[in-house]
């Protein structure tokens, strides 16, 4: 579907499960890609966890109740495959609806800028409401809406759903690149986010910094998951624990809210 931003059209994909039951019946999470897919524009962007991340397969993996190796990409270790396993078994894994934005190359903006802020607004005052709009089957309380993303798109999600607890009760960063933003982000979070996690991974650049913002997150008494897998940062991870952890984590959280 299209949504205006600034004055342009832009493309904002859905996945949508199959068979939806009735109106408001989907829980929502918002992911928002990295900056490899900021680059290419808003067009290609766009598609960066469908056509790169393949979240389709991690989807798939979910629905069937079982996660194996192969759908981690080999990253997973055998405690946390059999865990999530575990979990879908008492919570199967349905009515969830994924939203995806462009996300623009914000890399060099620091927290609480006018870009950043402008970017914040869009996804909470136009995007959201457009897509619920279009979509009555989209839940809208927060209790049922998160939002996510990988390295950029980690910091940006962190941004945005720390910002507005109102909107988002469950907030995630996968490979988050907070370099610089530790301080700011640590700061900024609250248990008023019922749901808050961070996922990185051993071979992660970003990975000592998010367990900083782990560290100031748990001096401040702030509830929160630590998730690490092996890997690398990239298109690897993305297709493998990336896109399973974006499910995963979010699932259990409307599980519980449920």
């Amino acid at each position: 579907m299209s949504v205006t931003r600034e004055g342009h059209v832009e493309e904002v994909h859905v996945l949508l499960p199959a068979g939806v039951r009735a109106p408001e019946s989907l829980s929502v999470i918002v992911a928002l890609h990295g900056r490899g897919e900021a680059v290419r524009g808003p067009q290609r962007g766009a598609l960066g966890w469908l056509d790169d991340y393949h979240l389709e397969a991690a989807f798939a993996a979910l629905s069937r109740g079982r996660v194996r190796a192969s759908d981690a990409a080999s990253m997973a270790s055998e405690a946390q495959l059999t865990a999530m396993t575990r979990a879908l078994r008492a919570h199967p894994f349905r009515d969830v609806a994924v939203v995806m934005p462009y996300t623009p190359d914000l890399i060099e903006e620091t927290p609480g800028s006018a870009a950043m802020e402008a970017y914040s607004s869009w996804i909470v005052a136009e995007m959201l409401p457009a897509v619920r709009t279009s979509l009555p089957a989209l839940r809208a309380d927060a209790s049922h809406t998160a939002i996510d993303g990988v390295s950029l798109g980690g910091m940006l999600a962190l941004d945005v759903g720390l910002r507005h607890p109102e909107i988002f009760a469950s907030v995630g960063g996968i490979q988050p690149a907070v370099r610089g933003r530790v301080e700011a982000y640590g700061a900024l979070a609250t248990d008023a986010t019922r749901c808050l996690r961070l996922a990185s991974s051993d071979r992660d650049p970003f990975l000592r910094v998010t367990r900083e913002l782990s560290s100031a997150w748990r001096a401040r008494h702030v509830r929160h998951e630590l998730v690490e897998y092996q890997g690398p940062h990239g298109y690897a991870f993305n297709r493998g624990p990336g896109s399973i952890e974006l499910l995963r984590f979010h699932h259990g959280c409307f599980s519980r809210a449920a």
